[in-house]
């Protein structure tokens, strides 16, 4: 029974440590570029700066530029697909986001 719980993705983000918002953006915002997994299966590259700004590329042969901000106990990233405001918990090699009680973007190198 505990495995099923754990296998749960509501149980696997109330067992998370989340970071507090702005050490998540310090980690994600220092200038280098991110090999970053989304949950459909697509591989995107993110890079984000101190001052609010950033980019990303991925199957699209182009770069967009997005922004980003701290809002209370999340890290939202704009662009022109809209907003997505994610809390960041530690993982080997980067930091996972979370999207309420499912994993999203996947930020690593």
């Amino acid at each position: 029974m505990l495995a099923l719980l754990a296998a749960s993705p509501s149980f696997a983000a109330e067992s998370q440590a989340f970071l507090p918002a702005r050490k998540a953006a310090a980690v994600l915002a220092d200038g280098r570029p991110w090999s970053v997994n989304a949950p459909d299966g697509k591989t995107l590259k993110f890079t984000l700066k101190k001052n609010g700004t950033g980019s990303v590329s991925g199957p699209m042969p182009f770069r967009l530029t997005v922004s980003w901000t701290v809002m209370g106990e999340t890290v939202c990233i704009t662009g022109r697909m809209g907003t997505k405001c994610l809390r960041f918990s530690e993982i080997p090699g980067g930091v996972q986001g979370w999207d309420g009680d499912r994993p999203d973007l996947k930020f690593s190198r």
